[in-house]
């Protein structure tokens, strides 16, 4: 018998000029679609480096030679049952397979029961370790084409579209000439103006957009606040500002928004002409509701709303009538289509316009809520910031010590004695403290007392222990040096060693 190692296989593929990563995916592809196989356990198709042993699969057993059906399935199943239930009792899934096929393959049980005892009694006269050869081969040849359940197979069929074509008969190409017809009587609109009307229509709704501009008061998906869908829930009392602005840019977004309807229906009834929106909603409660009660439906509208001296007649024209009445011959969802469009038309031109300049939609407008983005509780990095103040209190002076034109500096000497030595090398007046002095920042550069050498300068001889800033002259020209600020200056511990009294 012939055994390799993973290694061996990598190896063999690298000598066909195959780098060693192309060479590892290849080899578990050849072991996934069954050319070779573990011979210790079958259950993971894929090479591994510890040390198994792998061994090519018989020319018969190969994918591409020889493709299984359920007869030899079952055959494979009942002869596995045959023999040890311990060594070789047969898994849940292939019990389960093998009742299915039973009762699916009825017909011929008997000839696969036969072929099965067949097949057993000729492997016990073969060598034990040709027998045991050929149960592996079998075995990792079943677990490719019949992998347990939620195991990805290489060699599992994708479904096919049916791909027959149906003839066309003579009145399918009446309607599709009729189409081409259609298209070409189609009146043409230019790639330029679509685009224009996209961005106008972008423009139009931008301020809408959660997505571009954010929501208020916050986000429920992230902040787990809902306070943003009480605000817009399908009715409310007092809508949002951004709600009540989306009505007026057209008709279709403020009968889109059943707030919207409730107030636009309020004040039609106010000026005794809301015979319309009602129309409106009994139509779109005709298509929404269930199938039993059109036929009810469409005669409680038509008595309602069209017929003569209807309680809530509409103003429609005659030839409107006349096509409702043909279409009520056939009660459907949209006997009253082509009603609803002149309803609406009705609505678009006349009533939604008096409705926007009116006082009522200036009061939502007025009275509207403006939700108010909250703030934001996170706590990342809060340490971190907490750390970084606290180390910057220790360094920088505080300005309440700061007393006229002196400063007393004696408890930076504590400071410093209290930091590591690796902190007490850094410059002790940086550009930061004269914003304390209240030199202005365009002469920073100019008081240079940042600067080790100038600030050597400013001590006078007699006061080792005092500084000199000199004063800047008010039009910006050189300093004066009679006056300026005195600080006083505490005496340098032995441990401070200032950077520019080290060579170096």
């Amino acid at each position: 018998m012939f055994f390799l190692y993973s290694l061996d296989l990598v190896e063999w593929l690298m000598e066909l000029n195959i780098e060693e990563l192309e060479a590892v995916h290849l080899a578990n592809l050849l072991c996934q679609h069954g050319y070779f196989f573990p011979v210790g356990d079958t259950r993971c198709l894929a090479i591994r480096d510890d040390g198994s042993l792998y061994r090519f699969q018989a020319p018969y057993f190969w994918p591409s030679h020889h493709q299984p059906d359920n007869t030899d399935y079952a055959i494979y199943l009942l002869k596995k049952s045959m023999k040890n239930k311990q060594k070789h009792g047969l898994e849940d899934y292939e019990q389960e397979a093998l009742a299915r096929l039973k009762k699916l393959l009825c017909h011929k049980w008997d000839f696969i029961q036969l072929q099965a005892e067949e097949q057993a009694n000729l492997a016990k006269d073969k060598k034990k370790g040709d027998r045991l050869v050929l149960e592996s081969q079998e075995k990792s040849y079943w677990r490719v084409h019949r992998p347990p359940p939620g195991t990805v197979s290489c060699l599992e069929k994708t479904p096919l579209a049916n791909r027959k074509v149906k003839k066309k008969g003579i009145n399918d190409l009446k309607r599709e000439k009729a189409l081409l017809l259609e298209s070409l009587n189609r009146p043409k609109v230019k790639t330029s103006q679509i685009v224009e009307s996209l961005l106008n229509h972008c423009q139009e709704y931008i301020e809408f957009d959660a997505f571009v501009v954010g929501v208020l008061p916050s986000n429920p998906w992230i902040t787990e606040d809902t306070t943003l869908w009480t605000l817009n829930n399908r009715e409310v009392e007092v809508p949002t500002e951004q709600r009540v602005k989306l009505w007026a840019i057209s008709l279709e977004d403020l009968l889109n928004d059943p707030t919207g309807i409730k107030e636009f229906e309020r004040y039609l009834r106010s000026e005794y002409s809301h015979e319309n929106i009602l129309f409106w909603k009994a139509v779109q409660s005709l298509r929404r509701g269930g199938k039993s009660d059109i036929e009810k439906k469409v005669h409680d509208i038509y008595n309602e709303f069209l017929a003569p001296n209807a309680p809530c007649e509409v103003n429609l024209d005659s030839s409107t009538i006349e096509t409702v009445q043909e279409a009520m011959k056939k009660p459907s969802r949209y006997t009253f289509d082509a009603a609803l469009l002149h309803v609406y038309s009705l609505m678009e031109k006349d009533t939604y316009p008096r409705f926007l300049r009116s006082a009522h939609y200036r009061d939502l407008l007025l009275n509207s809520l403006h939700p108010a983005q909250k703030k934001k509780f996170f706590n990342f990095g809060a340490g971190m910031k907490k750390r970084m103040a606290s180390s910057g209190a220790k360094r920088r002076p505080n300005p309440s010590h700061l007393s006229g034109s002196s400063v007393d500096l004696t408890h930076m000497s504590h400071s410093l004695e209290m930091e590591e030595p690796s902190m007490s090398s850094r410059h002790s007046h940086s550009t930061s403290d004269l914003h304390d002095l209240g030199i202005p920042g365009e002469n920073l550069a100019s008081s240079r007392l940042s600067s080790p050498s100038s600030s050597r300068d400013n001590v006078p001889e007699d006061n080792p222990h005092t500084l000199q800033v000199p004063r800047l002259s008010p039009g910006g020209g050189e300093p004066e040096t009679t006056s300026g600020v005195s600080l006083t200056v505490p005496s340098r511990p032995a441990s401070v060693v200032a950077p520019w009294d080290t060579e170096g």
